[in-house]
């Protein structure tokens, strides 16, 4: 790995440390409202938290997702391709 690269990386992986950093309190928050960590009180599971809770996961994998293959685009040199169009 060149050393360009590697400041090339820094990038994607801050946005990406940020992004579930903001996620996780949000999905904290939604399962201590359904009561399933914590003294909330809670309400039962509902289908709205449920789905905000599948579509916060699903944030966060995305951005992973998006991470593994932004950094394997680096190593492969790809991102010098972009600059041609």
């Amino acid at each position: 790995m060149k050393q360009g690269n590697t400041k090339k990386k820094i990038a994607p992986i801050v946005v990406t440390i940020l992004v579930i950093l903001y996620m996780l309190p949000l999905l904290g928050g939604i399962l201590m409202a359904a009561g399933l960590i914590g003294d909330a009180g809670g309400i039962a599971l509902t289908f709205p938290l449920l789905c905000w809770l599948v579509v916060g996961g699903a944030v966060i994998v995305g951005v992973l997702r998006a991470l593994f293959q932004r950094l394997r685009e680096i190593d492969g040199g790809e991102e010098e391709d972009a600059k041609k169009y």
